[in-house]
């Protein structure tokens, strides 16, 4: 897909990820070792009330279904262009908010949304996608949110892609 295929204002759902306890517990003590997401019991007497997945977990989960999507995407695109080749490097993310804890048993639903395109004069091969990415639980309720930044390549100039 190229920059100027994109639709602004296009949900796009990512689908649907179940956090388990054995999932946050093993993501906790190998990315964010804090009690409230490696020790039960230590949790029920934390802030929370008890165990919590790491936000970074929450990320990482956006992040994996997002990848699936695009991969899944491609396959039915044609190769020979080369531009999902050149896009998806990120310059970073903005206003990363975990809005609700998210706990074992919780399913979320997780979604993107490309909300603004930036032309690029320092690199006129590539354009900026602004993206809403978002997570909500079963009852609908916003529980993750974050915009993202992608480079997506734009169309050859004189190309009929």
């Amino acid at each position: 897909m190229w920059f100027e295929d994109i639709v602004l204002d296009e949900k796009k759902d990512l689908g649907c990820f179940t956090f388990t306890e054995d999932a946050i517990i093993a993501f906790g003590r190998k990315y964010d070792p804090q009690p409230f997401h490696v020790d039960p019991q230590a949790a029920k007497e934390s802030l929370y009330g008890g165990l919590i997945a790491s936000g970074w977990h929450t990320a990482s989960v956006w992040m994996k279904l997002a990848i699936e999507s695009r991969q899944n995407e491609s396959k039915s695109e044609s190769q020979s262009s080369g531009a999902l080749a050149r896009s998806g490097v990120s310059p970073g993310f903005e206003n990363m908010r975990w809005l609700k804890p998210v706990r074992p048993g919780m399913t979320l639903r997780y979604s993107m949304t490309p909300i603004e395109k930036v032309d690029l004069k320092s690199r006129p091969e590539l354009g900026l996608i602004k993206t809403l990415g978002e997570a909500h639980d079963e009852a609908g309720t916003l529980v993750f949110r974050f915009v993202g930044k992608g480079f997506v390549a734009r169309k050859p100039k004189g190309s009929m892609a």
